[in-house]
């Protein structure tokens, strides 16, 4: 409603800025850089056929050339009206901020054009030199307000002048972000259909909530009329077309494409040179086309969850960017094309306990003489190393790597009451971090020799609620004190766990008092019963399990099997998070939803909730 409000109150700032700047157009120029698309989204679900949904609405988008916006030469009113660079200040704008943030550190001020090339290099070395220029097909700013913009399209362009790579950039409400690299002549489909370019690849990032992460992407596309380098026609400007074609995974064939499931096409009607009366008059013919993707997101889900009844899969991790990432451990996963560009940021839990396994490992390293290294998936967060000083000179296997997929890999340490316990949970159950060797894994973390053997008030608040197996096995020990306990104060330490504890339960609640549907298997407040169904699955504990890629995979395939029956199974076991508060409101449709929504600086990792209702999530 908020948005909607503010989108109205702008109209009369768009009638001022045209009678302002409509007479101070340059004369036109044949090399257009720039264009405002108008463009008709066609979105339909096709299964399970008792939820078939679909959906047409109108947006506004701009087509622009990446060397020319940066260069600040498609400013309009000095920047006022349109700019790069900024976000306040102007009516419309672009900045990189939200961009391809790959391999660089957050405010690192990188353009977009550096990304892009950061994203290319670990497949095309020269990188740098084959890329020319780039179309950039995406929604700007309005008023200093950047809505879910979930698809941004790169046409890349090379050096001679011929199209080269197509870039699909696709965000979800998590705020998380994902590419597909896809190139010309290399995994292209034969039967095009009148597009320019086909491809089809296997899904590998979670959009929507109603869909698990198995299946198939057919992409068709059609191409500007011209690269960004040469000069327009005067009677021809571009129409560029994307379909997404989502396919369920075949049953007789699991590597291949299956039943038609989900098409989604952005289609543009009408393009004009970006112009202050091309730019006004396109805000005028959609005016709240920048600001409804959410309210539609929210409005759509909430008839397919609560009117067609379909449930709800949990956010899984995105897969790591780097693809050879884990590729330490005992057991390393195999990822076939990781696009991970942008995770959720760290929560305040989360940073607590890093802080307290930090400050651990620095003491421990030193006196185990075993040294350490945390590397997180996340290409924005850099490597931790814990060198060890001992006495003796460390032995060249006294290494342990720890590859963590969420943050959560933290406050699971801090909330398991023992290193065995973590491990099962983590590695072996919930596949969140994946340590080069479980012995020195268990080695490190391991709890001090106590003479007392009553449990601290806070090895008994993280041990209630367990399931008995897994506080009273001789192979899960628990210990009378936490070793990250040390040093701590009692009373502190307690209350966080408690609070955790609590807030892990927080989830159970929202989803009831909401009536949501998760799909089960993989709810948060079951972590510690999958564990327990890990530790009685194996013949003794410690046993690697196999790579989580390929039990993803097939889970995923098994779930996906399961829309016909119109109730999927979600299998894939992965941390999950939560949306901000401030998205969780829309009308007296999402009240529910609103009495038990928690904000993001107050949750964490383990107790984030996977999604916060299922009306937040689609796409």
């Amino acid at each position: 409603m908020l948005s909607i409000v503010y989108g109205v109150l702008s109209l009369p700032l768009l009638v001022y800025c045209g009678a302002k700047l409509l007479g101070s157009e340059k004369a036109s120029n044949p090399y257009v850089r720039g264009y405002v698309l108008r463009n008709k989204v066609t979105h339909q679900r096709l299964l399970p056929e008792p939820s078939s949904h679909r959906f047409v609405y109108p947006t506004v988008c701009l087509l622009v050339s990446l060397s020319a916006l940066e260069k600040g030469a498609l400013d309009i009113g000095r920047g006022w009206l349109f700019g790069y660079g900024g976000l306040f200040g102007r009516l419309t704008g672009l900045r990189p901020d939200p961009y391809l943030t790959a391999g660089g550190s957050k405010g690192s001020g990188s353009t977009i054009h550096e990304r892009l090339i950061q994203v290319l290099t670990p497949r095309f070395a020269n990188a740098a030199a084959l890329l020319e220029d780039s179309w950039m097909m995406t929604m700007p700013s309005f008023l200093g307000f950047e809505g879910i913009n979930p698809l941004t399209v790169y046409f890349c362009y090379n050096s001679a002048g011929n199209f080269w790579l197509c870039i699909l950039e696709i965000h979800n409400t998590f705020g998380e972000s994902h590419i597909h690299i896809l190139e010309v002549g290399r995994d292209e489909d034969v039967s095009l259909n009148g597009y320019d370019h086909q491809w089809t690849f296997r899904r590998e990032f979670h959009v929507s909530p109603f869909n698990d992460r198995s299946g198939f992407y057919t992409i068709a596309i059609k191409l500007p009329s011209h690269p960004p380098m040469s000069a327009a026609s005067a009677t021809t400007y571009p129409l560029p077309v994307v379909r997404v074609q989502l396919y369920s995974d075949s049953e007789s064939a699991p590597d291949s494409p299956g039943p038609l499931k989900l098409v989604a096409v952005l289609r543009c009607t009408s393009s004009a040179p970006l112009t202050a009366p091309a730019l006004l008059s396109a805000l005028l013919w959609a005016p709240m086309g920048l600001l409804l993707s959410f309210p539609r997101i929210l409005y759509h889900a909430w008839i397919l969850h609560y009117v067609k009844r379909l449930d709800v899969f949990l956010r899984p991790e995105p897969f790591p960017a780097n693809p050879d990432w884990a590729s330490r451990a005992t057991n390393p996963p195999t990822l076939s094309q990781p696009g991970g560009v942008k995770w959720q940021s760290e929560s305040i839990f989360e940073r607590l306990a890093r802080q307290r396994v930090v400050y651990f490992l620095q003491q421990r390293s030193e006196s185990t003489g075993i040294s350490v290294s945390l590397v997180s998936a996340n290409p924005a967060t850099p490597r931790d190393d814990f060198p060890a000083f001992s006495t003796q000179m460390p032995k060249s296997d006294r290494h342990l790597q720890i590859d963590y997929l969420t943050p959560r890999f933290f406050t699971i340490l801090f909330l398991s009451p023992s290193a065995a316990h973590a491990l099962l949970l983590g590695h072996t159950s919930d596949k969140v971090f994946f340590p080069s060797s479980t012995e020195l894994f268990l080695e490190v973390f391991s709890a001090p020799m106590s003479s007392v053997s009553t449990l601290s008030v806070a090895q008994q608040a993280r041990v209630q609620g367990l399931p008995r197996l897994l506080t009273h096995s001789r192979n899960l020990p628990v210990p009378p004190i936490h070793p990250l306990d040390l040093g701590r104060n009692t009373t502190v330490t307690w209350s966080l766990v408690k609070l955790l504890r609590v807030l892990e339960e927080a989830e159970r609640w929202i989803f009831g008092i909401a009536r949501a549907r998760p799909v089960k298997g993989n709810e948060l407040w079951k972590q510690w019963e999958r564990a327990e169904s890990a530790f009685t699955g194996r013949e003794a504990f410690g046993r690697e399990q196999a790579g989580y890629e390929h039990a993803i995979m097939h889970r995923d395939r098994l779930t996906s099997n399961e829309n016909n029956n119109h109730r999927n199974a979600f299998r894939v076991r992965y941390p999950y998070r939560s949306l901000p508060l401030n998205r969780a409101v829309l009308g007296i449709v999402f009240a529910r939803i609103a009495l038990s929504s928690i904000s993001r600086t107050s949750r964490t990792s383990s107790t984030r909730l996977s999604c916060r209702i299922p009306l937040l999530l689609a796409q």
